[in-house]
């Protein structure tokens, strides 16, 4: 996770999730994973990735991490 990041910090990082939070949810999958892939800012397009097992690997590691934001979200607004 951190090599995809690179050297954004962790704050840099949560403000480009939580822009993707704001996101319908049909958007914010593919936001959260072009924020994963640390190439383009949040809701911006990634089509044409030329490696589709890594876009893969985004997809389902971006749809981990919303449902893990979505359970801490629940623990603390409810």
């Amino acid at each position: 996770m951190r090599a995809r990041l690179g050297s954004r910090t962790i704050q840099e990082v949560a403000v480009e999730l939580e822009k993707c939070l704001s996101l319908s949810e049909e958007d914010r999958i593919f936001a959260v994973k072009n924020v994963l892939a640390a190439n383009v800012a949040c809701g911006e397009s990634n089509h044409g990735s030329s490696d589709e097992v890594d876009e893969i690997e985004l997809l389902d590691l971006a749809e981990e991490l919303l449902n893990k934001l979505a359970n801490i979200r629940n623990l603390y607004y409810l």
